[in-house]
């Protein structure tokens, strides 16, 4: 193995904890991995891949051999008319195949969950990510777990909601040889095996509220919300992970600046910055794990690297093996100029080359951008955008508030200006509710220093906007004298 791939290996599965390297992650592939890891089950969907599967894709079925080979289930057998089995194809795939994660191969395609029939084997796609949530989850605090994970595996043993309905005779067939169902274990880490943080702390208080929350507002006999509540607080808590990984480090957080959408040209330009320095930070987060995996074994000096880079460096295996040795050497002696210490130019280098070769379209920058857009974080969507920015959508605004308020706040009540300081506390999210706090956030960072514009009187047009969209989804009121309360509709 190549000293690119171990070094990269080695930050994804013992560093993070799960593999931020792939475009391909989208929605249902957390939800599959998640819910496979809370259950320890996963399903024979064989039968369901033959109806899901677009018949205009290579390799499936065509709607006669659909009627042929499940004849048992359709109400007219082998006369039944073929347009009514391709309308219902459709249907199926539109519902079930909607984030496009079905494909020709089985083993590689993962279904919109409504019912752990649903649940599919572990694909590539899904970045461990349903393991890392799991650890997260399992930690055990004041001696329990969360009750986030009986929660899950109480909704997803339902199979009567309206959905699960449709594929009841397809799920029920079993045609086939194969178990319908392979249960096991699952499989809880010891407590101290988990490398825990504050960040994870965050993340499973996090989990924890929306639990209670939803039992209290009583979404519990939604299994669908709720499935879709707790995929959906997981995109934000990878991200959320990824962009202040380095906080253990070095103790610097980042701001995430959301912008209300209502083109206020100062709040875009300074969440941009924000996002942008998100990024920043994930590549910060890989010089130094790289920096910390090789100073065990490489001294902190110009011939400890050099040597190091002749005799250890190795590109076995790689395809642009003579562009990356040609590279490292030019980058790790432009950082030394620039005044870092040999080591940090060695890790900065190796940083710059791991992102230019070995994940060339796919790096973990990349990878927040594609978790952010697709789960309602990031905007504005589309390849057009460039420049992203803080555009939560209004379910993941809904999510983030269950996730920092007690059910007893949502019941009565909580100023908007407290739930602002909520959300700073918990991921330093701003909104715009404290703008002296918020400013002084922004400027450690000179974010506010380099945005254009009255910063300040937009952030309070900001909160109030955003406060607006709460209000307008039925989960606040505005008074006379101006003050609003954030309160979860009955």
């Amino acid at each position: 193995m190549s000293t690119l791939s171990k070094l990269g290996d080695t930050i994804n599965e013992d560093y993070l904890g799960f593999n931020p390297t792939s475009n391909s992650t989208k929605p249902p592939h957390i939800a599959n991995g998640l819910f496979r890891c809370v259950t320890g089950e996963n399903c024979n969907t064989e039968d369901l891949h033959n109806w899901v599967l677009s018949e205009e894709k290579q390799g499936a079925m065509s709607s006669e051999e659909i009627i042929h080979t499940y004849s048992e289930i359709l109400a007219n057998g082998e006369k039944e008319d073929t347009e009514n089995v391709k309308q219902l194809r459709y249907l199926l795939n539109e519902i079930f195949d909607h984030d496009k994660t079905v494909y020709p191969n089985r083993e590689f395609s993962v279904y919109n969950v409504c019912c752990h029939w649903l649940i599919s084997k572990r694909v590539p796609s899904e970045a461990n990510i349903g393991d890392f949530i799991l650890r997260i989850l399992s930690y055990k605090i004041d001696g329990k777990r969360s009750p986030a994970l009986d929660l899950m595996r109480k909704v997803l043993v339902k199979d009567d909601d309206d959905l699960s309905k449709i594929l009841k005779p397809i799920i029920s067939l079993q045609s086939h040889s194969s178990p319908t169902r392979n249960l096991g274990d699952i499989d809880y880490p010891n407590d101290e095996d988990i490398k825990w943080d504050e960040c994870k702390r965050r993340i499973r208080q996090g989990f924890d509220y929306i639990a209670e929350n939803i039992c209290r507002l009583k979404e519990d006999n939604n299994s669908l919300v709720v499935q879709e509540r707790m995929v959906n607080f997981a995109g934000f808590a990878i991200m959320l992970y990824m962009i202040n990984a380095k906080y253990a480090a070095d103790g610097i957080n980042t701001p995430i600046l959301i912008d209300s959408g209502r083109d206020l040209e100062s709040i875009k330009r300074a969440s941009e910055q924000s996002y942008t320095l998100a990024k920043k930070s994930v590549e910060d987060y890989y010089i130094t794990s790289i920096y910390d995996q090789l100073k065990s074994y490489v001294e902190d000096t110009a011939e400890g690297c050099e040597q190091w880079l002749q005799e250890e460096f190795n590109v076995t295996g790689e395809k642009d093996a003579g562009d990356i040795e040609e590279a490292v050497h030019k980058y790790y002696n432009s950082f030394k100029k620039e005044g870092e210490s040999p080591l940090l130019a060695l890790s900065h280098a190796l940083q710059i080359i791991l992102y230019t070769f070995k994940y060339k379209n796919n790096s973990p920058s990349d990878f927040c951008r594609v978790i952010g857009v697709r789960f309602g974080i990031v905007g504005p969507r589309g390849n057009r955008a460039n420049v992203k920015r803080y555009l939560f959508d209004s379910f993941s605004l809904e999510t983030i508030a269950l996730s920092v308020l007690t059910p007893e706040e949502l019941h009565y009540g909580i100023s908007f200006k407290e739930f602002g300081a909520r959300l700073m506390n918990a991921y330093r999210i701003i909104l715009g509710t404290d703008v002296e706090k918020e400013i002084k956030q922004l400027s450690e960072c000179n974010i506010a220093q380099n945005t254009p514009g009255d910063l300040r009187g937009d952030l309070t047009i900001n909160s109030r906007e955003i406060a607006d969209i709460y209000i307008s989804l039925g989960h606040g009121k505005r008074y006379a004298d101006g003050v609003t309360i954030l309160k979860w509709r009955a």
